[in-house]
């Protein structure tokens, strides 16, 4: 194959390890919309620099693997980018929505890109971008950041401290290379290196600093001392914060409407015109449009009843 030409290899649905050197982006994708109720088939393309398509797709719901789903694209050959992704989430053959990405691979290197698929952003045109969780952005993504293993849920936070503590969990990693977070299901890296094989007790590789627990550097909000002074995630008010409301990484995200993080609960405190909170659930936004809601017509629990079936602008009327 030409040195002007890329290809990537798309490998199974499924969390899978790694050698050391090599070139890949795991895709990680979650929704927050009901599965299978809402979503029951994920389906990404994957777009090369030379216009060459590969295409994958997953079925969600009873018996399948849990979200989220992981898609592990190794380079392998050909220059490194741009390359184009679009996740799409559907049901039956209808998409319901669908999120893109435009990178990069960085050579020796295991990146992670995230395309979480969330019910804002369903019917919402952010030509030429694409949107997300904080709604419109662009799709190009900058260098993407290492990958660290398997993924939380949509909306909950990443667990805390890697290995177990200032040492080890133990004699042996599980082999070369570190588990993980927290000693989980991969062979992956500590935050950029490798151990040096089996411990004695504390790291021997690259970043013994990981394991000694801070890195020094500005402190995140992830159940760590980043800064070395002693304290835990000192920087972030888990009662008020709204990118960490009760918990590190819990976002408020408050659709058609504003909020507030009270007490470490997501709370609306308004909504923009004709939309309103009528099922009193904070996590879905203002959902209702008392414009059209023949339940909720002009205002929560107002409902149309016969002879005037339908809601018409806020006003119960026989027709439109």
């Amino acid at each position: 194959m030409g040195a002007g030409v890329s290809k990537v290899l798309l490998v199974a649905w499924a969390l899978l390890g790694c050698q050391s050197a090599v070139t890949e982006v795991v895709v990680v994708i979650d929704t927050d919309l009901q599965v299978p109720g809402r979503l029951d088939r994920l389906q990404l393309e994957v777009t090369g620099p030379d216009g060459r398509r590969e295409e994958a797709t997953a079925t969600l719901g009873e018996g399948e693997a849990p979200l989220p789903r992981t898609l592990t694209l190794v380079h392998d050959g050909g220059v490194l980018g741009p390359f184009e992704v679009r996740a799409r989430g559907l049901r039956g053959r209808a998409e319901v929505l669908e999120r893109r990405a435009r990178f990069d691979f960085v050579p020796g290197s295991s990146r992670v890109l995230t395309m979480n698929l969330v019910e804002a952003c369903i019917d919402r045109d952010c030509r030429p971008g694409t949107c997300g969780e904080d709604g419109c952005e662009p799709i190009e993504r900058g260098e993407l950041g290492r990958w660290m293993g398997a993924p939380p849920r949509l909306g909950e936070g990443r667990p805390g401290r890697r290995d177990a503590g200032a040492d080890d969990g133990g004699p042996d990693d599980g082999g070369a290379d570190d588990g993980g977070l927290d000693g989980g299901p991969l062979p992956r890296e500590d935050a950029g290196g490798q151990d040096a094989g089996r411990d004695a007790g504390s790291d021997a590789g690259l970043d013994a600093g990981v394991d000694a627990g801070c890195t020094l550097r500005p402190e995140e909000c992830n159940g760590r001392d980043d800064d070395c002074d002693g304290a835990i995630d000192e920087d972030f008010d888990l009662q008020s914060d709204l990118d960490h409301c009760g918990a590190c990484g819990r976002r408020c995200v408050f659709r058609n409407g504003d909020g507030l993080c009270n007490a470490g609960v997501c709370t609306i405190t308004s909504c923009d015109e004709p939309w309103d909170d009528c099922d009193r659930d904070a996590s879905n936004g203002c959902e209702t449009n008392t414009d059209l809601s023949t339940n909720h017509c002009g205002t929560c629990g107002n409902v149309c009843r016969n002879p005037a079936r339908m809601c018409c602008s806020g006003t119960c009327q026989r027709t439109c």
